[in-house]
């Protein structure tokens, strides 16, 4: 019910809108003097056109500010989702590493090539330790 009303006055709004347009327009037929002032030539156009020709511009330039102002917010919030997608991307490849435990098993083989390498001792990972007490 409050939905259709809005829409009654809503078109009825515009109809008086186009009603005030058209008795301005055949009112005001009279011819006004334009001139621009570089160039030495004057026009005598009807002051409707004049009425029409600005509220035309104002709409043009209208939607070209939205638009623009759109474009603006989408091309923000598609970068926004791209970081996010990336983002998430990484923390699921970090969550994987850390569940299957790549890190630990890619420390451990550096560490035992180093070794065998060098002859030294295996350099032990800071807090893990064998069940058997012994550093990994």
């Amino acid at each position: 019910m409050a939905k259709s009303l809005t829409r009654l006055i809503r078109r009825l709004a515009w109809i008086l809108i186009g009603l005030c347009l058209i008795f301005f327009s055949v009112n005001n037929r009279g011819a006004v003097e334009i001139s621009f002032r570089p160039l030495a030539e004057s026009y005598a156009i009807p002051i409707w056109w004049i009425l029409f020709a600005g509220i035309f511009i104002g709409l043009i330039v209208s939607a070209a500010v939205t638009s623009w102002l759109r474009l603006e917010g989408f091309t923000k919030r598609r970068k926004a989702e791209r970081r996010a997608d990336y983002l998430d991307d990484q923390m699921s490849a970090m969550a994987e590493d850390a569940y299957e435990g790549k890190a630990h098993r890619a420390h451990s083989a550096a560490s035992e090539e180093l070794a065998a390498d060098t002859g030294a001792a295996k350099p032990a990972i800071a807090g893990r330790e064998k069940p058997s007490g012994e550093p990994v």
